[in-house]
């Protein structure tokens, strides 16, 4: 095998020159072995990467050029390329300046005219930076990986709308398997009212919170706060959604908003949720030409209570007194708590001063029966003062003082009675 002419021996000196200023000039390391593996040619930079001259390379098997430790770990990939394979393989090597580095080696079988096995062509390349930065972006994908796994919020990749994969945080949340999940719309879990919210966000790839709802496996919604971020990933733009449940935070919320508009006591809406509520009221009545009316009820002798029984029975009887009069009118209507025994019922779409009487001749039997206080029974008549819009004022603060008026003038009267602010007499209990 030794006797077979070298690739080269066919050129003359001039075009051998030109051959080896290439061969010398490319950034690649290239040689060529005959089929005993016998170095027949190499350029400056191959020679030079294992610590030699092109002359002291010439002449060498690769197994004296390379070394003996290099030779154990190629020697598999040699006994291909000279059965007649095309090989190619990556692996790390001591670089000339003393730093470990990456090489990709590319072993090219020759054959002779006659198709027989000659020789093999050697490139080498060093990719240690690319390889470096495939590795760095494999490790970012597996700490992204490890990430969408371990975080406790629900994240989902899609492209353009189509879930492409779920974490399983996201899984437990909606009730979906991942494979329920993959190939659908992001939009087939929105409700239809929140969707434009949604599909704004998405198409305008904006990247701030913002609140939303997402439909469950079991049909029940579920209030969340979502992130989305533009993610390139195969020269593609994915979306990264996180999604993130704010049940305990809306919940949160509403109490704090229910308790700014509610006596804290008796759960009823306060002097602001009533001022809120009447300022609408009235204004609707107006444009509709109906009748409102307003009740002023004050709890006849509940200082006594409290100053014999003390001021948590007190409360008691306050949270009876409102749990009755809600049980005494209509959903619609509404019950407030004005402070301490003072409440107001507002009625709305009255027909008539017979309706208003039904109501409050309804209120005082409803607050007829003595509440129980520590195995005593306790008595806490009302009150009831009634002033009606448009006849008796214009606005919430007129009515109401009216209505505190009448409701004076039916205690003075003997209480546990109704009175209206205009001539109408008080009604005995």
């Amino acid at each position: 095998m030794s006797d077979a002419p070298t690739p080269f021996s066919v050129v003359s000196d001039d075009a051998d020159s030109l051959l080896r200023l290439i061969a010398n000039s490319v950034p690649a390391m290239i040689a060529y072995y005959d089929l005993d593996m016998k170095c027949l040619f190499a350029n400056r930079r191959y020679a030079e990467f294992n610590g030699l001259t092109v002359d002291k390379v010439v002449g060498k098997t690769v197994r004296e050029v390379i070394g003996e430790s290099a030779w154990q770990i190629i020697e598999p990939h040699v006994r291909l390329v000279q059965s007649g394979q095309t090989v190619r393989y990556v692996r790390e090597q001591m670089m000339p300046g003393g730093e470990t580095g990456v090489i990709e080696v590319n072993l090219i079988p020759r054959a002779s005219d006659t198709g027989g096995q000659i020789g093999a062509f050697v490139l080498i390349n060093e990719i240690t930076r690319q390889w470096r930065a495939e590795r760095a972006l494999r490790d970012s994908e597996l700490r992204m990986r490890k990430f969408f796994q371990a975080s406790n919020e629900g994240i989902a990749f899609h492209h353009e709308g189509i879930i492409a994969d779920a974490n399983e945080a996201l899984l437990r949340m909606s009730g979906y398997t991942l494979e329920e999940l993959i190939g659908r719309s992001i939009l087939d879990f929105v409700p239809q009212e929140w969707q434009p919210t949604v599909i704004d966000h998405m198409r305008g790839h904006h990247e701030e919170a913002y609140e939303t709802e997402v439909v469950l496996k079991n049909g029940t919604r579920l209030p969340v706060e979502v992130i989305g971020k533009d993610m390139p990933h195969d020269g593609q733009t994915y979306r990264m959604v996180v999604i993130r449940d704010i049940t305990v935070r809306k919940q949160a919320q509403e109490r704090i908003e229910f308790l700014a508009l509610h006596d804290a006591l008796t759960q009823l809406p306060n002097r602001l949720y009533l001022d809120e509520y009447m300022e609408r009221t009235l204004a609707l009545a107006r444009r509709q030409r109906k009748a409102v009316a307003l009740l002023f009820i004050d709890l006849d002798e509940f200082k006594q209570i409290n100053d014999t029984l003390g001021h948590q029975a007190g409360d008691d009887v306050l949270r009876e007194t409102a749990r009755r009069l809600r049980a005494a009118v209509r959903e619609s209507d509404l019950v407030a708590r004005l402070g301490g025994d003072e409440f107001l019922i507002v009625l709305t779409n009255i027909d008539s001063v017979h309706d208003t009487e039904r109501v409050a001749a309804s209120i005082l039997a409803a607050l007829q029966p003595p509440v129980l206080l520590k195995r005593r029974m306790v008595e806490a008549l009302p009150s009831i003062g009634i002033a009606m819009f448009p006849h008796d004022g214009d606005s919430m603060d007129e009515l109401i003082r009216r209505a505190d008026a009448a409701m004076y003038q039916a205690k003075d009267t003997g209480g546990n009675r109704y009175k209206f602010a205009d001539a109408g007499s008080p009604q005995p209990s």
